[in-house]
């Protein structure tokens, strides 16, 4: 049995929504760099504010549906993402020991380091996409947020930040997991047939 087949694999499921949060996030990310701020938008930056909408709401209805997939008990559950417990304690400090040692966690559907990772990056793109969706239902016709709820965008605009960095951080550690050898990428994917 190779080591392929011997480490858990999330459901197609999970493997869908965490395709449809990369690909609809990117595209968000990627179209807030250009578009303009809303009533001020012209041309293309107003094409790109109205995709940068479009891919919002996607992005925090895929992080919906993934919520509801969790809290019915799937892939290990809300419980896997969030180690308050004991043994899920156990695995993130176990994680962590071995990162110290420079030797990369498992991924793939457990407790530990990379489930904590996962849940804070559903939480914060779920945060990001609740704020966004305030701030879509309560633009005016012509693109102003009213002056009671302007606060919403600086919320909007600091979770992006960090939804940046979390963006950077995430791809950047399944890249060095790739380069290294190791199968949770190829797992991941929707394409790739579960063993």
């Amino acid at each position: 049995m190779t080591r392929e087949e011997k480490e858990p694999t999330w459901s197609l499921t999970v493997r869908w929504l965490h395709f449809g949060l990369a690909v609809s996030v990117t595209l968000q990310l990627f179209l807030s760099l250009v578009m303009e701020e809303p009533g001020e938008a012209e041309g293309l930056e107003a094409w790109a504010f109205m995709g940068h909408e479009l891919f919002g709401l996607t992005a925090f209805s895929f992080a919906l549906l993934h919520w509801s997939w969790l809290l019915t008990g799937h892939d290990g559950g809300v419980g896997r993402l969030f180690p308050w417990g004991r043994r899920g304690l156990r695995a993130v400090a176990a994680d962590l020991v071995n990162l110290l040692r420079l030797r990369l966690p498992a991924g793939g559907p457990r407790p530990g380091l990379p489930a904590l990772v996962e849940g804070a990056g559903l939480t914060l793109v779920t945060l990001q996409g609740a704020v966004g969706f305030a701030i879509f239902v309560l633009l005016s016709p012509q693109g102003e947020i009213p002056e009671a709820f302007e606060w919403l965008g600086e919320i909007h605009e600091g979770l992006g930040s960090l939804v940046w960095i979390y963006w950077f951080g995430h791809g950047g550690m399944a890249l060095v997991h790739h380069l290294a050898g190791d199968t949770t990428l190829r797992r991941i994917s929707p394409f790739t047939r579960a063993k």
